[in-house]
């Protein structure tokens, strides 16, 4: 069974996977990354060239495709996957989901000058709250909620890791 963590772009989805990832010494499979790879191109020429709903498929593919590996893996999903009901549904099913919360004045520090994030065209904090609003039903489906405001990266790893053993997915996942 798969760990996939979801929550906004700039939680630290990436960075945390990676962690747990070493932790766990469980492969880990970043979907954007992913996404860039197969297309040689950034996300942001993807959306620039070829449109959100073309980036949409394309991410929907690979997700997909990832979720459905038989060994487990750690993946860290793009910020507005989940948003997707095809797949919301495999990852609710298929893998122990795990939402990365931030608050946005936290996100906007981490992502005020990227320039990589084609939904957010200003990075202002509007922006920034409007898609997290649009985002937050989905988001809180998710099976674990990991608060990762004054945390490190170690401890929000540790964390999960602690909520995936006390729960009934612990022997499903074997830790």
């Amino acid at each position: 069974m798969h760990i996939v963590l979801v929550g906004m772009m700039g939680v630290g989805k990436s960075t945390i996977g990676k962690e747990l990832s070493k932790s766990l010494d469980i492969p880990f499979l970043d979907i954007d990354d992913l996404i860039e790879k197969s297309e040689s191109k950034t996300i942001s020429k993807i959306f620039e060239q070829s449109g959100e709903s073309y980036f949409r498929k394309r991410e929907m593919e690979i997700t997909l495709k990832a979720l459905m590996q038989e060994n487990k893996a750690i993946i860290s999903t793009g910020g507005g996957a989940i948003m997707n009901k095809v797949i919301r549904n495999n990852i609710l099913n298929r893998s122990i989901s795990v939402w990365l919360k931030l608050d946005t004045s936290s996100i906007m520090s981490r992502i005020g000058k990227n320039n990589k994030r084609p939904l957010i065209l200003q990075n202002t904090k509007v922006e920034i709250e409007k898609i997290l609003e649009d985002r937050l039903i989905y988001y809180a489906m998710a099976q674990i909620h990991i608060e990762c405001k004054g945390k490190n990266i170690k401890n929000c790893a540790n964390q999960i890791i602690k909520e995936i053993g006390t729960g009934s997915y612990g022997n499903v996942f074997q830790i």
